[in-house]
């Protein structure tokens, strides 16, 4: 393994998600006048509410994280022999380019938008299995079955929460009568849908975050 690139390409992937997140959130409250909500606003919508003119420095630091998770995920075994080893540089790959593009696809392309998030779901709860199984087995050192089930029980707690009925209303908003009869039509206090992106991108930099330690475990 080329141990150089799997320690710069996995600080430099974290620092930038973290400087990126505090540039959109601070430039988001500077343009929109309130705090970002997590809770029921998409990654899109944070990118997207900030000052126009900055718009391209934002993409340029969410291409940087998928970049270095890409070669991150090329990097981390020093050959592809088993199908597990495809799986999770696949797997991991994958979702570096749907976090991506999480940021890119406009939310009224609701095909497309569903498609890349349930791509990300997918390649997410894909990666913590097929990484599961590289430390059981793991050929290249020592196998570490605690570091296995981790990863298999994270996986199928997300995995579960796919299958969460409440998915399905995502896109019903809760509605309020105005005294003159109109309707103003309000996001709900929980966005399931904001939620649920959130909370993979989450389990995407914890996956990361869990193949780097297994580094000196190895």
């Amino acid at each position: 393994m080329n141990d150089s690139v799997l320690h710069v390409s996995f600080f430099v992937g974290l620092f930038l998600f973290i400087i990126t997140l505090i540039f959109q959130l601070t430039m988001y409250r500077y343009k929109q006048g309130r705090k970002y909500s997590f809770r029921n606003e998409l990654p899109f919508e944070l990118v997207q509410g900030v000052d126009q003119k900055y718009l391209h420095y934002h993409y340029v630091l969410i291409f940087g994280v998928t970049l270095a998770q890409v070669l991150f995920a090329f990097h981390y075994l020093p050959s592809l022999i088993y199908w597990y080893e495809y799986l999770l540089v696949a797997s991991v790959t994958l979702s570096a380019i749907m976090l991506y593009l999480l940021f890119f696809i406009k939310v009224f392309e609701v095909k497309r938008h569903i498609f890349v998030v349930i791509l990300q779901a997918l390649s997410v709860v894909t990666s913590f299995v097929a990484f599961g199984v590289f430390v059981q087995i793991n050929i290249y050192g020592t196998q570490n079955l605690v570091f296995a089930i981790v990863n298999y029980v994270i996986a199928f707690i997300a995995l579960l929460l796919l299958f969460n009925s409440r998915l399905r209303r995502w896109p019903i908003m809760d509605k309020v009568l105005q005294q003159d009869g109109s309707v103003l039509i309000l996001r709900p206090r929980y966005f399931m849908l904001a939620l649920y992106e959130w909370g993979f991108i989450i389990l995407q930099f914890l996956q990361f975050t869990l193949m780097y330690i297994f580094l000196f475990f190895r």
